[in-house]
């Protein structure tokens, strides 16, 4: 009964927290685009926000493990593994530095929401071709340089449906390579236990995300770092499901 009971009362809670999420979604995207037009440290400043008042609201907590290890003054390009739709707010909320993602185009057009990851600094990528994908790419780490932000990448390119470590996918490594900066696994857990795979339920409780530590990737080849980064990744992963 008591479970049943709290299935009602999730099903209930769903559309009140749609609301909020639409609502906030329009002032904190006005915040950043309008906030971008004087500093883009402020825009970022609004997405963190957003971010951690996201997770307040659907009862995620998050513990930050390896913090440390990481210089404010430095750029990288962090890899994580991929658990949930939650795991961009989780990184933003976790992580200190300045962030950019790699996006899909179709996203930018979203209104509000759209206009307010362009001014935040995130990139866009043209998945249309093998090779409008590859001049994104190339057009993000010039990004990157240009406006001193870490970028966060997902190696497997897709969520995990069950929190296990799927197949990475090469041309990140290129990627990070180019970046010619430290690059930085991250293993998250239990993100795919508060919100699932094609499912619109978030179920409060903790995630954790674990910062190893960083790699100068100077003189690797792209299948060398594939490999030091998913050890890293998958020990703490495959230990601690």
């Amino acid at each position: 009964m008591d479970r049943e009971n709290r299935r009602i009362g999730t099903v209930l809670a769903f559309p009140f927290f749609l609301l909020w999420l639409l609502a906030s979604t329009v002032a904190y995207s006005t915040a950043c685009i309008v906030g971008g037009m004087v500093s883009r440290r402020f825009a970022q400043f609004v997405a963190r926000a957003w971010c951690r008042h996201l997770l307040r609201v659907i009862g995620v907590r998050m513990n930050v493990t390896g913090a440390e290890k990481l210089s404010l003054e430095k750029r990288y390009v962090f890899f994580a593994n991929h658990q949930s739709a939650l795991d961009i707010p989780l990184l933003y909320s976790g992580l200190s530095h300045p962030l950019c993602f790699i996006a899909k185009k179709e996203l930018f057009l979203i209104p509000f929401f759209g206009w307010g990851i362009a001014v935040v600094g995130h990139v866009r990528i043209d998945r249309s071709s093998a090779r409008n994908a590859r001049e994104s790419l190339a057009r993000g780490v010039e990004h990157l340089k240009r406006h001193r932000l870490s970028l966060v990448l997902f190696p497997e390119g897709t969520r995990s449906a069950d929190g296990t470590l799927g197949e990475f996918k090469q041309g990140s490594f290129a990627l990070a390579l180019d970046a010619g900066v430290a690059v930085v696994p991250v293993a998250i857990r239990k993100a795919n236990e508060r919100l699932r795979k094609k499912s619109m339920i978030v179920r409060p409780g903790p995630v954790y995300l674990d910062i190893r530590d960083p790699i100068d990737p100077t003189g690797m080849e792209k299948s060398e770092l594939a490999r030091k980064i998913r050890e890293e990744i998958e020990k703490v992963v495959n230990s601690k499901l």
